[in-house]
């Protein structure tokens, strides 16, 4: 009898992180799509829905800067999220809530060419996650 409560117990478990193991990993990826929004909205020459992937405090200020990258191209090689360490957090240390860096090969409108990588600290606000800077700017 121990070895069927066992692996019901098993099973249920396995049931929970089937279900819950997901959108831990969906609200983790969270940062990372709007990183990519925001290359894309550059890319389609959307300066509204670029901006509206910054911090709403930082907007008007980037303005110009997102303004001077419409319809560049970006080609993600690597996009890393990175978060405070566990020891970070119970240390107290004060840290970026989180930040994302991306690898790209960059095409201007006029056609340069180049690589390059560009780190912008991300904030969440609301249940949403923002830019405080525009990447590649």
């Amino acid at each position: 009898m121990s070895r069927f409560r066992l692996a019901l117990l098993l099973l249920a478990l396995s049931g929970v992180l089937a279900i819950v193991g997901p959108l831990v990993e969906t609200r983790q990826r969270a940062p990372e799509g709007i990183a990519r929004a925001y290359l894309a909205a550059v890319e389609r020459g959307d300066l509204d829905a670029a901006l509206a992937t910054l911090d709403p405090d930082q907007r008007e200020a980037q303005r110009e800067r997102v303004a001077l990258q419409v319809r560049n191209r970006y080609a993600i090689v690597t996009l890393v999220l990175g978060h405070p360490s566990l020891l970070d957090l119970i240390g107290g240390r004060e840290s970026r809530s989180a930040w994302v860096t991306v690898l790209a090969d960059v095409t201007t409108i006029t056609g340069d060419r180049w690589r390059s990588t560009s780190t912008a600290p991300l904030v969440e606000r609301d249940g949403t996650w923002y830019l405080t800077r525009p990447l590649f700017a």
